[in-house]
């Protein structure tokens, strides 16, 4: 009999210990799997507070619906009629700057309209068509591809937000092929974005008019929170998980690897292992195991992030929160990286007659911000939602999460550091390293990616004849 162990119980991990799971029931093969977490809970990121009415997410607060991998899992889970699309409030966002919010325009029309940017900006925009495309085998950061290809200006009241609200990233140093591979890919095949939108758009026209969610998709979550997800993963898959469970190391035993778990060092002896873990945390289990791995995986950057959640009576605010919420610019030299107004997003976020916002502070512009004391947090989360908001009143819910390690920093190079994880890892058949460190930060992404290290998993085990 094959056994199996995955190690991290985070969406990747209880994804991939599905995925894995469904392949070897349906091969008909006699297997143990076991999955393995540190902390007393499953989930990860992915969790909330729930008192008093409100429901504010630790992490990340949904997905995408314009692509498959998610939904279907939800699908095959039965817990598609619990799935709850933002509000269409949501689609109203806006970015601080020079003192004012700025909507994000929803069209050409209200692109020139829009004063977030100056007349000379937008029209610079305008002769992207003719901007150079970026050399074959190159690696620009974001930042010098938004430059170059959408002027200065442009580069950063839009994509540097942008990069703050996906990675709390530095666009100076993030790798644009590595973070926005549909953008790098749509540059080559296309030499202009605007080319490839107009295009994009004729094929869309062509087959249907495009989807109700739109090019971009809707965010998706549960009503009773995103944890709906990794909770019923859990659930299916039974006395499978183990929690508190810590791996402290790997090594090889017979054909395939032991495992050290716990404080009380107890081993789990298996024929496969898929570390589904932040590259951060796999460094000292492997390092007697490859010492060249663990120096591979110990390239990898994270970005610090808070969150700071307070609700409000509605009544008390000076303005109406109607819509996503704003990100700020670097250039504002503001302590946040930005605000959600959480309850203006989804439904069942906060008691009637209250609104919730969920404020981001540090990342990879002020790192020393995420990590000080709570208190202060919330007091500079209070200080920046009142010059900017007008937000005056006394919060009636107040929570506070803490990532010392939140994103993975897709830094220029990064292909090159995946590059040398594989070559470590052909010589360790059975070994498989999965999560958002490596190929995707987005719950779509480690979903995806669980479906591929599941095949490549029963793959190794039971090989085509």
């Amino acid at each position: 009999m094959k056994k199996v162990a995955v190690v991290g119980g985070g969406i990747s991990g209880l994804a991939t210990a599905y995925e894995i799971d469904k392949r070897l029931r349906a091969s008909g093969r006699h297997y143990e799997l076991r999955l393995f977490e540190a902390e007393a809970r499953v989930g990860g990121k992915i969790g909330a507070a729930r008192r008093d009415g409100f429901l504010c997410e630790a992490g990340p607060n949904g997905f995408l619906d314009s692509k498959p991998s998610t939904l279907n899992l939800c699908r095959e889970l039965g817990i598609e009629n619990q799935l709850l699309r933002s509000s269409d409030a949501a689609a109203r966002r806006f970015i601080f700057s020079r003192g004012q919010l700025h909507q994000l325009p929803g069209s050409p029309a209200a692109f020139f309209r829009s004063r977030l940017l100056s007349l000379p900006a937008r029209l610079r925009i305008v002769g992207e068509m003719w901007a150079p495309v970026s050399p074959p085998g190159s690696d620009p950061t974001v930042a010098e591809f938004g430059r170059r290809r959408l002027g200065r200006q442009a580069a950063a009241r839009l994509l540097d937000p942008m990069v703050a609200g996906v990675f709390a990233g530095d666009p100076e140093r993030l790798s644009l092929g590595s973070c926005f591979p549909r953008i790098a890919e749509l540059e080559r095949d296309y030499k202009s974005l605007i080319r490839a939108l107009l295009a994009l758009q004729l094929k869309r026209g062509r087959r249907s008019g495009g989807g109700p969610a739109g090019p971009g998709g809707t965010l998706t979550s549960f009503a009773g929170g995103l944890s709906v997800l990794p909770d019923t993963l859990a659930q299916t898959l039974g006395d499978s998980v183990t929690c508190g469970a810590a791996l402290t190391g790997v090594e090889r035993h017979t054909q395939g690897y032991r495992l050290s778990l716990g404080t009380d060092r107890h081993s789990y002896d298996c024929d496969a292992v898929v570390l589904a873990l932040q590259a951060a945390d796999a460094v000292a289990p492997l390092q007697s195991l490859d010492a060249g791995l663990a120096g591979a995986l110990e390239q990898f950057e994270y970005a610090p992030v808070a969150v700071v959640g307070l609700g409000f009576e509605q009544a008390a605010l000076q303005t109406r929160l109607d819509g996503f919420g704003f990100l700020v610019p670097g250039e504002e030299r503001r302590r946040i990286l930005g605000s959600l107004w959480t309850s203006s997003i989804f439904a069942q976020r906060a008691p009637d007659g209250c609104v919730l916002l969920r404020t981001l502070i540090g990342g990879a512009r002020k790192p020393e911000l995420a990590l000080l004391p709570e208190t202060q947090l919330v007091e500079l989360a209070r200080a920046e939602l009142r010059q900017i908001l007008g937000i005056t009143a006394q919060p009636v819910f107040v929570q506070v999460f803490q990532w010392p390690r939140a994103i993975c920093q897709y830094t220029v190079g990064h292909r090159e550091r995946l590059e040398q994880v594989e070559a470590r890892l052909s010589a360790l058949p059975g070994l498989f390293l999965t999560g958002n460190s490596y190929r995707g930060v987005a719950l779509n992404d480690c979903t995806q990616n669980a479906a591929s290290i599941a095949d490549a998993v029963t793959g190794y085990l039971a090989p085509p004849a």
